[in-house]
């Protein structure tokens, strides 16, 4: 209908001048010849008739002009109307599907692949034993809820920055590419070392000065939405290299008195060099991303005001964040419905079985969600691709992290098609469809 429209006004146009050929013209052309025939007396030609007294004629053409004109707005109002409708069915069906947005098929002068990966994780360690001696829990009863063993932890001196950075060199030592040949540097993150941003320290410290670089905040999602942005600057053209990061430190906003959450989270890093290919080698096959701000407060890091005298009786707010916190049930079935729905419809709408897939990619969260997303999916346990149990939840490292882990061991190879997926605070979600 979009495209109908244009036509359907441009066929009014044409129809217009061939009813005004038809019938305005030749009756303008009959009342000037009786107005000229009324002139003429006895060889003399009388003055010509007032604007008044050609009134009655002129209305007569322009009754056809106005009868076409009503007939054009009509089919160009019901055009209008039809559009209208598509749209409106449209919109209804992406807020039926919690605001998801598909891949638009566009014209693409290029397509993307990944051509190295890297990581990087904070050497402290803490294991489950460690947090029994400073809250209520203890080993067995953290891994029979979540699967996670140990996380690492950044100390008070090192920086998100840093173990962005140092994901990001081996990436590209993995791509065997130079710094100088990076075009973009994105930066997934949630808890970035200032609050405007550490995408332009990673590059800083990359010596990447012909990089853009910037940051994507969408919590654990967050990796599958940069990458998704990166394959979209490649396959318009506008950047041929480009790093895609997801790191988050997490550890330093956890109520560490907290068994509910501060058991859950750990630090680390992980990205891909994503580069320019032939469009029919393209590796992203599909994704879908969407988000649901009904469900934030399932999930979420609220800023503090604490109130400040501005004189005159006005106050303004110093601010400052609080803690983590989250409603565990709630993101539980959060995930366990819409990781599986989401997938399945990714699977489906490309034309690919679910035994075609060779790995299952999970944000790392909770190993019952991967389980559960897996027999819904009909895929076995064994393609799971988790460290969750070394690492616990790095939020949007934790995609990143895990696959440069499965490439570097071999078990992922080049090839392989990848059903992958984010989910977590906004609440937001993100899968996409590719293959290394």
């Amino acid at each position: 209908l979009c495209c109908s429209l244009p036509c359907l006004i441009a066929a009014c146009l044409v129809a217009r001048g061939a009813l005004e050929a038809a019938f305005c013209e030749p009756q303008a052309a009959q009342n000037t010849a009786a107005l000229a025939s009324r002139q003429q007396v006895s060889g003399a030609a009388r003055p010509l008739a007032s604007a008044s007294a050609l009134q009655p004629h002129l209305g007569e053409a322009r009754s056809y002009e106005a009868g076409w004109n009503l007939g054009a707005l009509c089919v160009a109002g019901l055009a209008s109307v039809l559009y209208a409708s598509a749209t409106s069915a449209a919109r209804a069906s992406r807020r039926r599907r919690g605001g998801a947005r598909d891949a638009v098929k566009l014209n693409v002068v290029a397509g993307v692949k990944i051509i190295g990966t890297g990581s990087s994780a904070p050497e402290t360690v803490v294991s489950n034993n460690d947090l029994a001696e400073i809250i209520e829990t203890n080993d067995e009863w953290i891994v029979q809820r979540t699967g996670i063993r140990t996380r690492h932890v950044l100390r008070p001196d090192e920086t998100l920055a840093s173990m962005a950075a140092t994901a990001a060199k081996k990436a590209m030592e993995k791509a065997n590419i130079s710094v100088e040949d990076i075009d973009m540097i994105i930066l997934a993150t949630s808890s970035p070392d200032d609050l405007f941003g550490s995408a332009t320290a990673v590059a800083a410290e990359l010596g990447a000065t012909n990089a853009v670089a910037f940051d994507i905040t969408a919590a654990c999602s967050g990796f599958v939405f940069a990458f998704v942005t990166a394959s979209q600057y490649i396959r318009a053209g506008a950047a041929k290299n480009i790093i895609v990061i997801g790191a988050d430190c997490l550890s330093r906003w956890v109520d560490w008195s907290d068994r509910g959450t501060c058991i859950l989270f750990g630090d680390g890093a992980g990205a891909v060099v994503v580069t320019a290919t032939d469009p029919d080698k393209d590796c992203l096959i599909g994704f879908q991303m969407g988000s649901d701000g009904n469900g934030r407060c399932s999930l979420g890091l609220p800023t503090i005001n604490k109130p400040v005298n501005l004189g005159g009786g006005k106050e303004g707010a110093n601010g400052a964040y609080g803690v983590l916190g989250m409603n565990g049930n709630d993101v539980f079935r959060f995930a366990t419905g819409k990781v599986p729905a989401v997938l399945s419809e990714l699977l489906q709408k490309h034309n690919v079985e679910p035994e075609e897939v060779d790995w299952l990619l999970l944000h790392q969260a909770n190993r019952r969600i991967m389980d559960s997303a897996a027999k819904k999916l009909k895929l076995p346990q064994e393609k799971i691709l988790c460290n969750l149990d070394e690492y616990g939840n790095t939020s949007a490292g934790s995609i990143p992290l895990a696959l440069d882990e499965a490439v570097r061991s071999g078990k992922v190879k080049e090839g392989d098609l990848i059903a992958s997926m984010g989910f977590g605070a906004g609440l937001s979600w993100g899968g996409i469809l590719f293959r290394m």
